[in-house]
């Protein structure tokens, strides 16, 4: 059921810098797209075809692709931000006062109960809410979650443990 806290780490995945220097290089080919069209414009001993075949939409596909790795980058830096120590690890959303009782559209989530709200979709990714259990399968596999999953989980963890972490 669980894999071991410990191994849930990026794994040498990008990082939000990479994505954003990625962005980058996207907006500079953006650019270097604009002065080629201008320069085959420019250029009246080639056909017209020729002179016009970048057109406008290259540019808004461009960009396109840095708006959305763009947004990658800062959904990853909110995921890299709530997988710190001394975080929960669930991977499913749960609202932290009410439990899973959240619905989310648009990108962004709020609970149907407390009306509890945020800015993104709470339902994808690490929760990130301070850890007070360690939960344990019948397995011996691990978890460390907030007391919002750690109540959730309670009722569900057949043969397995929930251990209170002590706070010092």
């Amino acid at each position: 059921m669980f894999t071991d806290a410990d191994s849930a780490g990026s794994g040498g995945g990008p990082t939000p810098a990479e994505l954003r220097d990625l962005q980058a290089q996207v907006d500079a080919l953006a650019r270097d797209v604009v002065a080629m069209r201008e320069r085959l414009k420019q250029s009246p001993g080639l056909p017209r075809g020729v002179r016009g075949a970048l057109s406008g939409a290259v540019d808004d596909a461009l960009a396109q692709v840095a708006r959305r790795i763009g947004g990658a980058a800062g959904e990853l830096a909110r995921v890299r931000a709530a997988q710190g120590p001394g975080s929960c690890t669930a991977w499913w959303g749960i609202c932290p006062r009410c439990g899973p009782t959240l619905r989310t559209r648009d990108g962004r989530s709020w609970c149907r109960e407390c009306s509890a709200g945020w800015g993104y979709d709470r339902t994808q990714g690490p929760c990130g809410e301070p850890a007070v259990f360690l939960a344990m399968d019948a397995q011996g596999g691990t978890v460390v979650v907030c007391a919002a999953h750690g109540r959730h989980m309670q009722e569900r963890l057949d043969g397995g443990l929930l251990l209170a972490i002590p706070t010092s």
